[in-house]
């Protein structure tokens, strides 16, 4: 599949920009502020031409590989605890003798 003219491929944005693929993965991931969305086709990923020099600015916001391990790791632990907390049991109401189903016919 050939690319609009006016989309950049991923990797070219990388090389151009001197980062690697795991780097503008974690960039993206991270929700920083101003960082422009990519354009996905068929689970290509690509950016606009005009969306690079955000892209850039956003990269030199973006504190590294640790400062994004570290909030991954944190969520992760806190999704942990959420399942491991213990649900509230359900408490069985004890029937009367009176209380059985009746007869229909």
């Amino acid at each position: 599949m050939k690319a609009p003219p006016d989309l950049v491929p991923q990797k070219v944005v990388a090389d151009d920009l001197c980062v690697s693929l795991a780097t503008l993965w974690r960039a993206r991931r991270s929700n920083l502020p101003g960082f422009p969305a990519p354009v996905i086709l068929r689970n290509m990923v690509f950016w606009r031409k005009a969306d690079l020099g955000k892209l850039e600015d956003a990269l030199m916001q973006f504190a590294g590989r640790g400062t994004f391990e570290q909030e991954r790791q944190r969520s992760k632990r806190i999704a942990a605890l959420a399942k491991a907390r213990p649900q509230p049991k359900r408490i069985k109401r004890a029937r009367r003798p009176d209380e059985r189903q009746r007869d229909l016919f």
